[in-house]
């Protein structure tokens, strides 16, 4: 009986369901709450999933900008300014190696930034590569610093012929302005400042176009000699200086020697002119004197001689 009773009474208790969870004190189950954060974080990456697509679908470009798009890898369009709309992971901006130079007002340090963006400004830039050593004709080592002022024509051409534009740009610059140096001396490299800025502009321009550039002017700022060629160099000036005083103070004493000579030989004509006109007219004073008395001595000479 013990048995079958045990027997009887196990499927009994084996079949019961466990007792439900006890409820919280706000009335949630576990289970009711699992299913709310499960839904919570689906909820957020969906959320999180569209804006991405969003962002990489949707694109404005600003104004005197463009955006060059590539498809697998390949161009495929350039973006002008406005509102656009790509297809998620398949149309990518193409990002490009820029620098620009940061100087903040009142401050005379400027800091140079490169950055890696998708946008290619058209507007004109300006590079101010810094000083360089150049060495001239006569072989004086001098340092110069220039500035190059430049416009993207091309922005396909800008960014699939030229790996780092700006930097491709500072050192043509630069290797072109030591040619043109090296033919000229340091009186010539001081007093040709628009030749060299003529040349150094004509020769750069032409290797520019291929990379969809347009330089439009090209500037010598700074010519900065040695300070031993300095100081020859303010000796010379202010020796050259002094030569000019002492010829101009002997062109003055001149000039007034000559002028002095030139008083004194008038004073004298004038004088001898004074003297020559005071003779005359006492010549004449005389004549007429005599001419008045001529009759007077001939009456009185006659009433001698005549007998009354």
């Amino acid at each position: 009986c013990k048995v079958g009773g045990w027997a009887a009474a196990w499927p009994t208790t084996m079949s019961m369901p466990p007792p439900p969870p006890p409820p919280t004190e706000e009335g949630l189950s576990e289970e009711d709450i699992v299913a709310i954060t499960v839904f919570l974080v689906l909820f957020a990456v969906i959320v999180i999933v569209v804006v991405i697509i969003v962002l990489y679908m949707v694109k404005i470009v600003h104004h005197a900008e463009v955006m060059v798009i590539e498809r697998f890898g390949k161009y495929r369009t350039t973006l002008s300014p406005g509102l656009h709309f790509l297809v998620p992971f398949v149309d990518v901006p193409r990002k490009v190696h820029w620098r620009y130079v940061d100087a903040k007002y009142g401050s005379n340090e400027t800091v140079v930034k490169s950055i890696a963006t998708d946008r290619i400004d058209m507007r004109e830039h300006v590079i101010d590569f810094g000083r360089q050593n150049v060495i001239t004709k006569d072989t004086v080592q001098i340092e110069i610093d220039a500035l190059v002022y430049f416009m993207v024509a091309d922005p396909r051409l800008a960014v699939f012929n030229i790996q780092n534009l700006p930097d491709a740009i500072e050192l043509l610059t630069q290797s072109t302005l030591r040619n043109i140096i090296a033919h000229l001396s340091l009186d010539d490299t001081f007093s040709s400042r628009e030749r060299i800025n003529e040349e150094l502009l004509q020769a750069v321009v032409r290797d520019a176009e291929r990379w969809g550039v347009v330089i439009t002017r090209v500037e010598v700022k700074n010519i900065l000699p040695p300070r031993d060629i300095k100081s020859t160099m303010e000796a010379q000036i202010i020796a050259e200086r002094e030569r000019r005083s002492m010829v101009l103070q002997a062109d003055g004493n001149r000039e007034s020697a000559i002028v002095r000579s030139q008083g004194d030989a008038a004073k004298l004509v004038l004088q001898a002119e004074g003297i020559r006109t005071s003779v005359v007219n006492r010549a004449k004073v005389s004549a007429a004197v005599r001419r008045v008395r001529a009759p007077c001595g001939a009456e009185m000479w006659a009433r001698r001689v005549l007998p009354r």
